[in-house]
Formats: C-alpha cells, structure tokens, sequence
C-alpha cells in the first residue's frame, strides 16, 4: 500500500457486525504478512465456534484500514474475587478453548506500515484499561508491540505517549512480562535448493541412519503408503482415528490431549469441514503395507507446510520387535520429501521443543506469550514468584542433568 499521509487513526469498536469484520478482514489480508493462523479460515472458524462477546481495534490510514485487532476480554477471579480483566489478542482467556493454540500472534498488519502502527493498536487496546488489567498476546515471535527498544529484554519498557496516561491522568511506564516461551523449527527448502542438496544429503549422518533403519524395519511390512484425505468425510473420519493414539501418549484429560477436550474437537471439526476443500487442510494417514504408523494434520499455507500435530503409533505388539523404531521421523521424512517434491517453499514445525524438530530445521524462530500491563504492586509479586519459581526449577535441572 502506498501510504495516503502520515495521519494514522486507531479506533475501539464495540459490538461489531461480523459481515462488515469479515469483507475487512479479507481485503486487508491481501496486503498483510502471510500466516495461517491469521487468516479468516482460523479466524473466522475461532469466532464461530467460541466467541460471542468482542471488541475490534481498527487502524486506519486516512479511509484505508491498515490494521485489525480481535480482543475478547475476560474477568480473572480466584475465590469469587475479581483480579482485574484479561484483554486477550484472538485469544478467550479460556484455558480450554485456547489449547487450540494460535501461533504467529499478532495484529493483522498491512506490511508496508506494519512496525509503525502494531504500537498505536497496542496503545489503543491499553487505553481501555484499568491499572490490574493486562494485555495478552502470544503465541507470538519477539515483535515490538510498545514502540520501544524490547527485542530480547525480559525489563520494563517505555510505550509510546498515549500508553503512558491512565484514566485518572496518572503517568506510568508500561511492563512486558514473558509469561511462556518455546522455539519453532522451520525447514527452508530455498538453502537446499541453493547447494543441490537433497534431503538426504541436508540431514546429518545419525539422523540417516536412525532414519534409513527405521524404514527397512517398516518396509519389511510392506510398501510405505501416504494417503491423504481427499474428501471432508475422509478428513473428519482421520481426525477421529487419530484420537486413540493421541489420548494415548499424551493422555485422556482435557487439558492434557486435545482429543479429550470437546472445545478442540469443535474446533477442528469445523476447521477441517471449511479448509479441507480449499486445500488449506492437508490429514495424512501413513501405512507400512497393513501396519497403521499413525496420522498427521498439517496445514498448507503461502506454499509453507505446517505441522499441527501428529497421533503415531508406537506399539506394534509382536508386528515389529524394535525399540528404535522412529514412527515421528520416518513421517516427517516423507511429508517432507512429498512437500519438496510438490514446489512447496519449506515445512514449518512450529511450536515446541522436540528433538526430530531440531533433526530437520535449518531455522528457529523464538515465541512467546507476552503480559503487557501498568505497574501494579500485586502483579510485582507475583513476577518475583514466578522468578523464583523458575530459579528453584532451574537449580533442581540442573542437579537432574
């Protein structure tokens, strides 16, 4: 976009109609950063499903919308006493129906104006608040939400002038405070095709041979198969195989498995009826002739593959005696292959800190989830035993290790 002027506008809106938030939404992702998770398929789907209460902020370059901002605004209580309020940026509050888990948090953003004007919706949003409330954004890379020197400091910050007034006229210093933080994994296939380089020829010697082992064991199985949902039907009926896998390994509560929690089965039901179709949507169940390895629930999105999760079955009973089996690597090893063969640009494993992820990537991007707030004695407390916390667990590591 060519910048109109260098007026920029920011406005709260409250009840806004979904028709007009949507043609919005969709014209300014036309010029905004590619990202799934803020796309009207993730968005819209999110709202459908959870949302009824929201507010909008909205940026604005003279008439042209540059800048759109979802906020759901929720009462934290311990013991029927109200703490303050939660501002959550596409986000419930709701532990439960945020175990869907966005990644890439951010403002929608038009990119020419993106690092000016995410600072002015973050000051209109801290407007609207009071001083034990707190603005709630994440899964998110490091970006500059305040309009200050952040990036990579864990200490208070300076917002911008208008974050600096409270209602009542009070001048205060906004604080970041890093209350999750994780790595993603990323494979940049544009390196590899620089050098020539296969995956095999990429990947290190170990991760081969634990790789080439495990598909000779599968093999012998009969032929390795990926078949991948070709229909809304199909793509639900993976999604409900996967289940048993995943209670499994990760365990049958809610806030354990999400196949234990119907807000994300929910969810996903209505992602996987709307973004199958469209191609956004990619479920793949993986075969060693009759032996069932497992499924996994991708998304493909500016031509990136982006790996949500996986359900994979590491209990073959008699089928294959092999404690070094690797069901996680070898499906990756083909999804991947299958991407680079069909042009995509790279596969992005995102959040969470697992070892295959660091097997494949050749990038790591850091996230985090970010409590913007006003001082206040009683979060300064609570920020001296969460650091604690995190001492005593670090100590107690490192003794383990």
């Amino acid at each position: 976009m060519a910048r109109n002027s260098d007026f920029f506008q920011c406005e709260w809106v409250v009840s806004p109609d979904l028709k007009w938030l949507k043609t919005q939404w969709l014209e300014l992702e036309t010029r905004a950063e590619s990202n799934l998770f803020l796309s009207w398929l993730w968005i819209g789907t999110w709202l459908d499903c959870f949302v009824d209460d929201f507010y909008v902020v909205v940026a604005r370059n003279d008439e042209c919308t540059v800048g759109l901002g979802i906020i759901v605004i929720q009462e934290k209580k311990m013991a029927s006493l109200s703490f303050g309020r939660q501002f959550c940026l596409h986000r419930t509050g709701d532990r439960l129906q945020d175990q869907i888990w966005i990644e890439y948090n951010d403002f929608l953003l038009d990119c020419s104006v993106a690092e000016l004007v995410r600072p002015l919706m973050t000051a209109c949003v801290m407007s609207n608040m009071n001083g034990t409330d707190t603005f709630v954004v994440g899964a998110s890379k490091d970006m500059d939400f305040l309009g200050s020197s952040v990036m990579g400091t864990d200490t208070f910050v300076n917002g911008t002038d208008t974050l600096m007034v409270l209602a009542d006229g009070t001048v205060v210093l906004p604080e970041r405070e890093v209350v999750w933080e994780s790595q993603a994994f990323l494979l940049d296939f544009a390196p590899l095709h620089e050098q020539q380089q296969t995956l095999d020829s990429y990947l290190s010697r170990s991760a081969r041979y634990q790789i080439k082992r495990s598909l000779k064991k599968y093999q012998a199985q009969g032929e390795l198969k990926i078949i991948t949902a070709s229909s809304v039907a199909q793509g639900l009926a993976l999604f409900e195989h996967a289940a048993g896998y995943h209670l499994k390994r990760w365990g049958d509560q809610p806030e354990q498995s999400g196949f234990a929690n119907p807000y994300f089965l929910r969810f996903h039901q209505a992602l996987i009826r709307r973004g199958l179709p469209a191609g956004a949507v990619a479920i793949h169940h993986i075969y060693a002739g009759e032996l069932d390895l497992g499924v996994v629930y991708n998304f493909h999105h500016g031509n990136w593959v982006l790996f949500y999760l996986s359900a994979l079955n590491y209990d073959f009973g008699s089928a294959i005696e092999d404690r070094h089996l690797k069901p996680g690597l070898v499906a990756h090893y083909l999804l991947i292959q299958k991407a680079m063969a069909q042009g995509f640009s790279g596969y992005d494993f995102m959040g969470g800190l697992s070892r295959y992820k660091q097997t494949f990537a050749n990038q790591t991007i850091g996230l985090a989830v970010y409590h913007y707030r006003f001082p206040h004695l009683l979060y300064a407390m609570k920020k001296l035993i969460r650091g604690l916390k995190r001492r005593v667990w670090s100590q107690n590591s490192s003794r383990c290790s």
